[in-house]
């Protein structure tokens, strides 16, 4: 196991997140670190952290590199190593099978950090659509109703529930909620407000 494998298994993000004055409420939101913001929108998860309003996000090496201007990440690893107490030994060169293994963990981290970003662009435009879709009532009892409108009345509470079910959820949790993104996703791709086509999801 590396130096690097060692620090994000000794230390949790929540810790380091609170250690270096990040407020986390009780459901792990904050304001993110890497944009201005004035309502939380970044999560604090066990092992990184991710802001739903930027998209950055950033495990205990990356975040302490980002937040103190450390140009290596060996560097982060000291300072976390130091600033925790963690004992780790910094300086013995990994064996090439650690670095192949590390290489792997971290390639399998960016393709679900990839799918998490796309998954909530999904989730969060399907809501947005739903709205926009709500706002088509008829002017009158006597108007045809629009199936948008219909369909809207009908999935709008649905659709922010599982923005706000994405939001709080693990990771475990998100990968759970995977084929009911891609319905959505093949919804969106198929939904043409302009003909009013109705999609059935449920």
């Amino acid at each position: 196991m590396t130096v690097f494998e060692q620090v994000r298994e000794a230390v949790d993000m929540r810790t380091v997140a609170e250690g270096y004055g990040l407020r986390v409420n009780r459901s792990g939101m904050c304001l993110c670190p890497f944009h201005s913001e004035k309502t939380p929108s970044a999560k604090v998860y066990p092992k990184n952290i991710y802001c739903f309003g930027c998209g950055e996000s950033a495990d205990v090496i990356s975040f302490t590199q980002r937040m103190f201007g450390l140009s290596e990440p060996i560097e982060a690893v000291k300072k976390l190593n130091a600033d925790f107490g963690l004992h780790i030994a910094v300086g013995q060169a990994p064996t090439s099978a650690e670095v192949s293994e590390y290489r792997k963990r971290i390639e399998a981290r960016k393709s679900y950090e990839q799918w998490e970003k796309q998954a909530w662009r999904t989730l969060r435009d399907y809501l947005w659509l739903i709205r926009e879709w709500r706002e088509l009532a008829p002017e009158s009892p006597d108007d045809v109703q629009d199936r948008r409108f219909v369909y809207a009345l009908h999935h709008l509470d649905w659709a922010e529930w599982l923005c706000e079910e994405f939001i709080r959820a693990d990771r475990a949790g998100k990968l759970a909620m995977g084929e009911t993104v891609k319905d959505i996703g093949r919804f969106m791709r198929g939904a043409k407000p302009q003909q009013g086509k109705k999609r059935a999801l449920s």
